[in-house]
């Protein structure tokens, strides 16, 4: 995105009247946006190149500079995907439950589990969302295995997100290798638009192995332990280096003692029959349950809703979306929109390629998913190779 094209005088508009620095190079062109306790903010902004595996088609993610110094990731949409609804919701849904998370656990040792969000701007002609840079690598590139100890540290860090969301009502129905990051340290998880509130009637959403069966199939309501049986198959691949089955523990996990010793349960195909968050998580880590203490204080951001929701308004109206229906009928955090315990609405068919959503209405499921191209780039997310990378080598990694 050229961020001169924002419309004049808008909220992603530009500064027009940089001139030249002191060694006569010419200035950036200033970035606008709001910041996550609410404030307008505008930084002279350099792009770097387009970035794979850091979110979730048709999300756009990209190398950012602010100022001389601060680095990190701009995720938006493409000026061609904006008026469309299914994806504009897609982005709404990634900055509401950015937010969210951010609200709860800001300045908290729990704070580097998630993405870092520092600004946002729904108005743009590109709106976006910027990010801290994220932690490490993806965990598609663990596909030769990892050691007990760090086996020990992802999966602590998974489920405590897994336990930590749940305490926010909230589940994360897309824990893939993808979604998932790793520094030799800590772990930390994205795709954070894929999360709906506990409570709510499934709809089919997610990819076998790491969605549950009955998510998968749209059955029932929304359970935190869906993402436990997410976890589980995760950390089979990791361990075993192969995807387990999709319907219930892998015929091996014996063979891998250590998973099966703490996560051998989270592999049962129906949610009742698994651990809760708590009760595994005081098995991988035996302090004191930390959702218990997460919202003691008043919530900051409670001046700004308001703020962010009439932003929100104007471009649902913008792209033609009833903005009251939209957040009665779609299943993003919440359903009555607005931020944290309001949610932002997730519209059918946002990331529905592959089994990454579900549509809401009644259309045939085969007539939603895209074009070759765009399974293309949503398999090559989940398996973490890029379309250049497929290119150089003649074949996708599984």
């Amino acid at each position: 995105m050229n961020e001169r094209t924002a419309r004049p005088g808008g909220r992603g508009a530009v500064a027009s009247d940089l001139g030249p620095q002191a060694d006569g190079t010419e200035m950036p062109p200033d970035l606008s946006f709001t910041t996550p306790g609410g404030l307008r903010h505008r930084a002279p902004a350099r792009f770097g190149p387009e970035l794979g595996r850091v979110v979730r088609p048709p999300l756009l993610a990209r190398e950012l500079m602010l100022g001389d110094a601060w680095k990190g990731v701009q995720v938006r949409l493409s000026s061609a995907d904006v008026r469309d609804p299914h994806e504009f919701q897609a982005l709404e849904a990634e900055v509401g439950a950015a937010l969210t998370v951010h609200r709860a656990f800001f300045g908290s040792p729990f704070q580097g589990l998630f993405p870092v969000p520092v600004g946002y701007d729904m108005d743009a002609a590109e709106p976006f969302l910027i990010y801290a840079t994220p932690r490490g690598g993806p965990a598609t590139g663990l596909v030769h295995g990892i050691s007990t100890t760090d086996q020990r540290i992802i999966e602590r860090d998974l489920v405590l997100a897994v336990r930590l969301l749940e305490g926010l009502g909230l589940v994360h129905r897309g824990i893939v290798p993808a979604a998932v990051r790793w520094d030799g340290e800590r772990a930390q998880l994205w795709d954070l638009g894929a999360t709906a509130r506990i409570g709510a009637p499934r709809t089919p959403w997610g990819t076998a192995p790491y969605a549950s069966p009955e998510q998968r199939a749209g059955v029932g309501e929304v359970d935190a332990r869906d993402a436990l049986w997410s976890t589980a198959q995760l950390m089979y691949q990791l361990v075993a280096g192969r995807q387990g089955r999709p319907d219930g523990p892998p015929a091996d996990l014996d063979a891998y003692r250590s998973l099966a010793q703490s996560l051998g349960d989270a592999f049962a195909p129906r949610a009742e029959d698994r651990p809760t968050p708590a009760r595994l998580l005081g098995l991988l880590a035996p302090d004191p349950d930390p959702a218990t203490v997460l919202m003691a204080g008043p919530d900051p951001l409670e001046p700004y809703r308001r703020e962010f929701e009439a932003v929100l308004d104007r471009k649902r109206a913008a792209v033609g979306i009833d903005g009251h229906a939209g957040r009665a009928e779609h299943d993003g955090i919440g359903g009555t929109g607005g931020i944290g315990g309001q949610g932002v609405p997730r519209g059918p068919g946002a990331g529905a390629a592959e089994g990454y959503g579900a549509p809401l209405d009644d259309r045939p499921r085969e007539n939603l998913h895209p074009p070759g191209q765009d399974r293309g780039r949503l398999r090559g997310w989940l398996g973490g190779t890029t379309d250049r990378e497929r290119g150089r080598s003649g074949r996708g990694r599984r």
